[in-house]
């Protein structure tokens, strides 16, 4: 009995607070076509905003080595950064990866490096939707071969590019195909002219993945003209974080208070069986 009282105790105390997913979407602008000026990842609240460029939550700008970023993801768990030369497709690519937003736009406590050479050196951007993972190749610096979206069961696979599950080749202007990304409901594509900084981005969603890969049965065509001439990736991360508690003395609901009549009696009897003892 004296384990069981604190049992009936915690049952009838309460339980944790919900959770709720808290989007973070980013935007990668590397201008096209060279490799010192540095990257910027830029972070909305919304798809909405992310699609349109507005009501940005931060701009984190990546020189050096970061000047290669040109593409990025997340499963909900891991986050990654996909870095290539730009303007060559001979050097490999390296996915890097991090444990948390913040290392993923500084660049900053990498958990691997992932280097990929062969054709591995045409990745230009990769994403998940939390379960299928994919990898996007285009050959860099021209805008007449097709890209293929390459797809893979686990975060592994994609990382070395081995057991891929399907190969999604695009045509005409898929061609254009530079990253993709999905916040596990959505699914988008970036199209953007390869080796120029003038003509604007589009960013194309979609309902499912399926319409992704084959760029089939568009949603949206977001077409950002200006700086957003320069988008090369795009991404989205989901947080889970504790709803706040809208009621800090809350009058427990009936069951509550069964739980807890059960709790303290369960206690009473525990100390009348020591005082007998």
């Amino acid at each position: 009995m004296k384990l069981l009282a604190p049992l009936f105790l915690a049952l009838g105390a309460g339980f944790s607070l919900p959770s709720l997913a808290i989007p973070v979407y980013w935007n990668v602008f590397n201008i096209e076509g060279e490799s010192d000026i540095g990257a910027d990842l830029v972070t909305y609240g919304s798809l909405s905003d992310m699609l349109s460029d507005s009501n940005r939550t931060s701009v984190n700008s990546l020189s050096g080595f970061g000047a290669n970023v040109v593409g990025g993801g997340s499963d909900g768990s891991s986050l990654w950064n996909v870095f290539n030369i730009e303007g060559e497709s001979d050097i490999g690519a390296d996915i890097v990866t991090y444990s948390s937003v913040s290392d993923m736009l500084a660049d900053t406590n990498r958990t691997s490096v992932n280097s990929l050479g062969g054709f591995g050196a045409n990745i230009v951007g990769s994403g998940s939707d939390g379960d299928v993972y994919w990898n996007v190749f285009n050959i860099e610096g021209e805008s007449d071969i097709g890209a293929d979206i390459v797809t893979y069961g686990s975060l592994t696979d994609m990382l070395a590019d081995s057991n891929r599950t399907s190969v999604n080749s695009l045509s005409g202007f898929g061609a254009n195909i530079v990253g993709s990304g999905s916040d596990g409901d959505t699914y988008w594509n970036v199209f953007n002219i390869e080796g120029e900084s003038d003509i604007g981005a589009d960013i194309v969603t979609y309902d499912t993945l399926a319409d992704m890969l084959a760029d089939a049965n568009r949603t949206s065509v977001n077409s950002l003209g200006g700086f957003g001439a320069n988008i090369v990736g795009s991404g989205a991360f989901n947080v889970d974080a504790p709803l706040p508690d809208p009621d800090p003395f809350p009058v427990p609901e009936p069951s509550s208070w069964l739980l807890l009549g059960v709790g303290m009696a369960g206690l009473v009897l525990s100390r009348r069986r020591e005082r007998c003892s």
